[in-house]
């Protein structure tokens, strides 16, 4: 999967923490596990969401 994330990780990690919404929050964690490195797949994200 070929993602472009040009916001940095401790950027990330700070609108993680101040999302106002359930939705919003969900999909930049999203992104900060793409960036970080801790996914790679679409089926690795699904698997962590649930979790």
């Amino acid at each position: 999967m070929q993602v472009e994330i040009k916001e940095s990780l401790e950027e990330l990690e700070k609108a993680v923490k101040y999302a106002t919404t359930a939705s919003s929050k969900e999909r930049l964690q999203m992104l900060y596990w793409l960036k970080s490195g801790q996914v790679t797949s679409r089926q690795a994200i699904a698997r962590r969401a649930d979790a």
